[in-house]
């Protein structure tokens, strides 16, 4: 049984005439009646009642023709749903991520695309470990990943900037008179510091630090060993909001990506010398979906939170993860 017979059989019944069944159909009465008798040998009887002048359902083809119906729509709501999909007009948005970017670089546009989008709803899958991120695309996870730019990839890799570390600091800590404010402008991707400061100036602090599972604590723990700073962890913890509760409350000094911070946060930012960037990428198995591509370019329109892929400022880190 096909599709197309199923659909020969309901114009028949419907028109009651072979005839005019050949024309709407344009095909020609012959091979008409050829799929109609095959599809009754697969159905095991005869569906349709043949007199003189009369074309029309046996008991048994009006118990077929109803579940015809139903498959004939199924199938062309199934055609439609994956033209929407193809043309990203419907379907669902799988985003993988790591924890520190999906609080603070992913939010302003998921708000937007669900603005926009109200029909194609988004999944989170969030990493603690940029590894395990890139791992987990890499056997299926995901339609895009958003992350730190892979070392190696076999998929499209678009690069999204570099986002600027920042530390964080209680408002009343006296090393904040060592801050050098900035000559010129602000930078765009930490526009809540106040100036520079050099981690070494940050000896004899207490430091909040992330869990070793967490990849930002591996990669600030690198940074601090390329800067000769031995820092005291006198905090471990798996979520950014905690160690900028801890930190502006003066329970230590955390080094913390820019973007992810409350501009009227509890404590106060300053960019550490020498400078902590972080490259992001856009990255996928494949090539991207049309509903992914409208996601990525809604993400590249906004207002940035990053500092661009050809800025200067990345040329001052000592260290790419």
């Amino acid at each position: 049984m096909t599709l197309r017979q199923m659909e020969y059989l309901l114009v028949v019944a419907e028109e009651g005439s072979f005839t005019r069944a050949a024309e709407l159909l344009r095909v020609s009465q012959p091979g008409l009646s050829q799929q109609i008798r095959a599809l009754e040998r697969a159905a095991g009887g005869e569906l349709i009642e043949r007199t003189t002048g009369t074309v029309r359902l046996t008991p048994a083809g009006k118990a077929y023709a109803e579940h015809a119906r139903i498959a004939l729509k199924a199938a062309e709501d199934a055609r439609k749903a994956a033209r929407e999909v193809l043309s990203g007009e419907a379907g669902e948005l799988v985003i993988a991520t790591v924890l520190s970017i999906a609080a603070g670089i992913l939010p302003p546009s998921l708000l937007r695309w669900h603005t926009d989008n109200p029909k194609i709803p988004v999944t989170l899958l969030e990493y603690a470990h940029r590894r395990t991120l890139e791992e987990s695309v890499a056997s299926g996870a995901g339609d895009l990943a958003v992350g730190p730019t892979p070392k190696q990839w076999g998929g499209p890799v678009i690069d999204l900037g570099h986002e600027i570390f920042v530390l964080y600091l209680a408002p009343d800590d006296p090393i904040l008179k060592k801050v050098q404010p900035y000559e010129g402008e602000v930078p765009k991707g930490a526009p809540q510091s106040r100036g520079v400061l050099p981690v070494s100036a940050l000896h004899a602090h207490s430091w909040i630090t992330f869990e070793g599972n967490h990849g930002l604590g591996e990669f600030i723990r690198e940074y601090m060993q390329a800067a000769n700073v031995t820092p005291e962890f006198v905090f471990h913890t798996g979520q950014i909001d905690s160690a900028v509760k801890l930190a502006g409350a003066g329970a230590g000094v955390a080094l913390l990506p820019a973007n992810a911070l409350p501009m009227d946060g509890p404590g106060v930012a300053v960019e550490p010398f020498p400078a902590l960037t972080r490259d992001l990428a856009v990255y996928s198995r494949t090539k991207l979906s049309p509903t992914a591509k409208r996601y990525v370019e809604l993400l590249q329109k906004l207002p940035a939170v990053l500092e661009p892929p050809e800025s200067h400022r990345r040329r001052q880190n000592p260290l790419q993860p």
